[in-house]
């Protein structure tokens, strides 16, 4: 009985194996003769989607053959589908409320967020519980951290699971009459460094929960496209990508340093004569306030009785705007001027710091190259990118289907003169009513 059973499996292996290499031979053979039938045209009338169309069908015949069959489970059902988008819902509308302000505002509002968040962290933490028995870890290629957006979902359900339990822990803290608050109290005050008290600066950690609307898009929207179309996407696409990004991180760059080396630290400032540079108040300044060159360098002369001073001021005192003190400030100022919003306030502070040339030269180069030249060539990169999974989308929902009944409505077959395509209804004759009036009509 067991050697009959091998015996059959093996049959049935065979007879797999031979319909793949039928199909791609019948494929690579309608290839071949839409490739002749196109070079017998005229010499301006090929085909522009012929060889596309065969090709995409082959690839697409290829890479499912060996596709094993998808197991229906209770993690696929349109319940836990329903489920998983009304927690992402609530999940997004509770990161909207969830501010300082609003619970001010209303106070028991902190409540219906905390029921809120139990439900969905419930809906998540129930679904990755329940797809990881299903489907297992690390067994094989096909469980469930093997795929990269589940590993996505894991750590949003991992981050909404600790968003949940430090609002608890925050509400804890509030009640004074609780063991566990006097326990906080009591390490916060002896144990400082261990920081067990509430921060305010823990809640960055709910700064990551708007990202479940990357988990709810392909719940949303659904296609499919085969993996091989989507690997040749990213090969043409990333390169291009790659190189524009390359080029807009080298004029970056170049301009950050051209803008250390130019204008450096702008700290002359127009105030009053008795100023101490350590200590500036607002009414020691110039109204507004301006900014000033050295005699003999060329750039703004403060009136009288002002005078010009390098004032001793930290980046929150400027502003974090408009510096070239370092590399990152400088940076921060080529992509403020890249942007084209407020960067001829910094024009003009360069203006008044140095010769009035230098900041022409520097700015206007400045906008020729980034804001113009890089912006409009990344735009087209991407535009080209989206232009081309258009083409995908068009070709596997449009032209997939007349492309493979072409290809099997013919045969290939050796006659005397080589090799043919045959159709297999070549030789088949319809008695149909317009067969019959066609025979009259010849007569």
């Amino acid at each position: 009985m067991s050697e009959r059973k091998k015996s059959l499996i093996t049959t049935i292996n065979n007879q797999r194996k031979y319909s793949q290499v039928a199909k791609a031979a019948v494929l690579s053979s309608a290839m071949l003769a839409r490739k002749n039938s196109s070079s017998r045209g005229a010499p301006g009338s090929a085909a522009p989607f012929g060889a596309r169309e065969s090709i995409a069908a082959i690839s697409d015949m290829l890479s499912t053959q060996h596709k094993k069959p998808v197991r229906s489970s209770y993690v696929e059902s349109d319940r836990v589908e329903w489920a998983l988008k009304i927690a992402c819902t609530i999940s997004m509308i509770t990161v909207c409320l969830h501010t300082p302000r609003t619970i001010e505002l209303f106070p028991p509002l902190t409540y219906i967020i905390l029921a809120a968040d139990f439900i969905s962290v419930s809906v998540f933490m129930l679904d990755s519980v329940l797809r990881i028995h299903y489907e297992g870890i690390f067994r094989c290629d096909s469980s469930y951290l093997s795929n990269r957006w589940s590993q996505f979902s894991v750590f949003i359900s991992i981050i909404h699971l600790l968003s949940f339990l430090l609002h608890c822990y925050q509400l804890i803290g509030k009640l004074h009459f609780s063991e566990i608050s006097l326990i906080l109290l009591f390490s916060d005050k002896f144990f400082p460094f261990l920081h067990l008290n509430y921060r305010v600066w823990y809640g960055v950690i709910r700064s990551i929960r708007p990202f479940i609307i990357i988990r709810l898009i392909p719940l949303i929207v659904k296609f499919k496209l085969p993996k091989n179309r989507i690997e040749q996407l990213l090969k043409r696409s990333s390169q291009q990508v790659k190189n524009v990004t390359l080029f807009f991180v080298f004029f970056m760059t170049l301009y950050a340093i051209f803008g250390i080396q130019l204008f450096g630290r702008m700290d002359y400032h127009c105030v009053q004569p008795k100023t101490d540079p350590n200590n500036v108040t607002i009414m020691d300044l110039a109204i507004p306030d301006t900014m000033c060159a050295p005699e003999g360098i060329g750039g703004y002369e403060c009136p009288n009785p002002m005078v010009c001073m390098q004032l001793n001021l930290n980046a929150k005192g400027e502003g974090f705007y408009g510096m070239f003190n370092d590399f990152g400030a400088s940076v921060f100022t080529v992509y403020l001027a890249a942007s084209e919003e407020g960067w001829v306030y910094v024009l003009y502070d360069c203006m008044d710091s140095l010769p009035s040339y230098l900041a022409f030269l520097y700015f206007c180069t400045l906008i020729f190259f980034l804001a113009w030249l890089v912006k409009n060539v990344f735009i087209a990169v991407i535009t080209e990118t989206f232009a081309e999974i258009r083409v995908q989308f068009s070709e596997m929902w449009q032209k997939k289907e007349v492309t493979l009944d072409e290809g099997f409505r013919k045969k290939l077959e050796k006659t005397d003169d080589g090799w043919r395509l045959i159709r297999l209804d070549g030789e088949v004759e319809a008695e149909g009513p317009k067969q019959k009036l066609q025979w009259v009509s010849s007569l």
